[in-house]
C-alpha cells in the first residue's frame, strides 16, 4: 500500500462473534453478581391461618437457604406466637391475644407496640397497618360466644424487608382466613 493510499478494513464474522460472546459474557457476569437468591419457598400459611404467599413475600429476606415456621402455645391457652425464621434468623411475629371485649383497638395496638411514625386503617378501623408492623381486631359478640375481643399483631424484624403494601396485604389475608376459623370461643 502506497502512501495516501486509503485502504478499507472490513470486519470478518469471526471478529464480529467474538465481539457478540465478549458483550454477551459481560451482560451474563453483570446480572449474576446481584447477590445471593432465595432458595426457599415462601410459606403458604403462618401457624394453621392462610396468608397471601405475595404479600408475606414481600416481607421475607429477598435471600436465604431455609425458612421455618413455629408455634408457640395453643388457642385455648389465650395467646399464640407465631415466629417465622430463614436461616436460624427471626425475621416475623405473629402475635395472636384474647383480650377484654372494647378495651383496645387496631390502631392502640399497633401504635402501643411498634410506635410507628405513620399507619393507615382499612375494614371500618379494624386493621392498623405500616411499613413494618399490623393489627388486626375482631369482635366475638353475639348469642353463644364469648364476649371477648381477638388482637392480631404482626411485626417484621430484620433482616425481614420493610414494605407498607405487603404488610397490608398480609394483614388483610391473615385476618380474613382467621375470621373464617370462627375463632370466637362458645359461651360457658
Amino acid at each position: 500500500m502506497e502512501i495516501g493510499e486509503q485502504h478499507t478494513l472490513k470486519p470478518n464474522s469471526s471478529f464480529l462473534l467474538g465481539l457478540a460472546v465478549l458483550v454477551g459474557a459481560t451482560a451474563v457476569v453483570g446480572c449474576s453478581s446481584e447477590g445471593p437468591k432465595r432458595a426457599f419457598s415462601v410459606p403458604k400459611s403462618l401457624c394453621g391461618i392462610s396468608v397471601s404467599t405475595e404479600a408475606l413475600s414481600g416481607l421475607l429476606p429477598a435471600s436465604g437457604k431455609k425458612v421455618a415456621v413455629e408455634q408457640v402455645g395453643e388457642p385455648t391457652d389465650g395467646s399464640i406466637l407465631c415466629n417465622v425464621e430463614v436461616d436460624g434468623t427471626m425475621v416475623l411475629v405473629v402475635d395472636v391475644e384474647r383480650i377484654n371485649p372494647g378495651d383496645d383497638s387496631a390502631r392502640h395496638i399497633l401504635t402501643s407496640r411498634l410506635h410507628p411514625p405513620e399507619q393507615k386503617t382499612m375494614d371500618e378501623d379494624a386493621i392498623a397497618y405500616s411499613d413494618r408492623g399490623s393489627a388486626s381486631l375482631t369482635e366475638c359478640r353475639g348469642a353463644g360466644v364469648e364476649k371477648e375481643d381477638v388482637s392480631v399483631f404482626i411485626k417484621v424484624l430484620k433482616p425481614g424487608r420493610n414494605d407498607e403494601s405487603a404488610m397490608k396485604g398480609l394483614i388483610s389475608s391473615y385476618t380474613t382466613s382467621f375470621r373464617k376459623q370462627q375463632p370466637c370461643r362458645p359461651a360457658s
